[in-house]
């Protein structure tokens, strides 16, 4: 038997429940990371010695005048920048109004969880580790990482992967700031990643749907995403594994153990763990995106028609039918 012949079209987006199982995966993860750090003995230590590590660093920084207020304010202006360079060249109004929609979603869904819906359990009597008012997720990586989303949703299926990775750059070293500021623990911003990504899928999905024929391309002039997808995974896997083992240079469970003891001065260690915790994920998520969307923008073959938009015809009722007339 000879094989059917593949479809000449195949729409952007078609496979809906692929885009359903990644939004749960995403809400998922950020469940899992709430009861691990915030509500568990042990990621409470675990946090707390890279926190500790930081506000130690911090002092050190201050005394030296180093204060990197301005790279937060860059690692946004940046991609604001782009996003607006390609709405107007491109003119995709429909798509960046759906981007701006999913900035906002995630910028008060964060709000929402951080003040309403999560809290922090106080169990200082039990590890020793201060209480704090619940964090998670970060404001501040939420509003980078939005506005890092935004410019990937705009931008054309060929151009994502290249600008998913570079702005996936501005949105950790924002993740890395709040860390280094003592603003944030890396659950935190880990959590306003994906807060952001599950956002992103929606828009995403929106948009593809809603402008189909722009984020169609032909076989013959498919996109490939290999070198962007695959830095942003070898930074990603690197990174994560790099903090893990900053932990075994603190000195393990022992130095994790030692923070909570006010005679014992924190490892370096345990702040290179925390950032590199706060960058190396969002990488892998950033890694993780560009090859969903590029297996979900439509497909066709070479000389093939572009999908055209659904005209909807509502019928006029026979007593309002001379109005119609022309």
């Amino acid at each position: 038997m000879s094989e059917a012949p593949a479809s000449p079209l195949r729409r952007p987006a078609q496979r809906t429940h692929l885009w359903v199982i990644a939004v749960g995966a995403c809400a998922l993860l950020v469940l899992v990371i709430f009861e691990f750090f915030v509500r568990s003995y042990v990621g409470q230590r675990i946090e707390h010695a890279m926190f500790h590590a930081a506000e130690h660093q911090r002092a050190a920084f201050e005394e030296g005048g180093f204060v990197p207020h301005w790279l937060l304010n860059l690692s946004i202006a940046i991609p604001a920048l782009f996003f607006v360079i390609i709405t107007l060249v491109r003119q995709r109004f429909i798509a960046a109004g759906i981007a701006v929609a999913t900035f906002v979603a995630a910028n008060i869904t964060t709000q929402l969880l951080k003040n309403t819906f999560l809290e922090r359990p106080d169990l200082s009597s039990e590890n020793g580790v201060p209480w704090l008012v619940n964090s998670m997720p970060s404001g501040h990586t939420t509003l980078a990482a939005g506005a890092a989303v935004a410019v990937f949703l705009v931008s054309a299926p060929r151009q994502r992967p290249l600008l998913g990775f570079l702005v996936a750059f501005f949105a950790t070293a924002v993740g890395a700031i709040t860390f280094i500021e003592t603003w944030h623990r890396p659950s935190d911003i880990i959590s306003a990643y994906l807060v952001v990504g599950a956002w992103g899928l929606i828009g995403g999905w929106l948009i593809m749907r809603a402008e189909e024929r722009w984020n169609t391309v032909t076989l013959e002039n498919d996109t490939s995403p290999g070198g962007a997808a695959g830095l942003a995974w070898f930074l990603g896997v690197i990174l994560t594994g790099a903090s893990a083992l900053c932990f075994l240079f603190a000195g393990g469970a022992d130095g994790v153990l030692a923070v909570t003891d006010e005679r014992h001065t924190t490892s370096a260690w345990h702040w290179v763990a925390g950032i590199l915790l706060s960058v190396g994920p969002g990488f892998l998520i950033a890694g993780a995106g560009i090859n969903f969307f590029d297996s979900e923008i439509g497909r066709r073959m070479r000389g093939h028609p572009l999908p055209t938009p659904q005209k909807l015809t509502y019928p006029v009722p026979p007593q309002f039918a001379h109005l119609y007339e022309v």
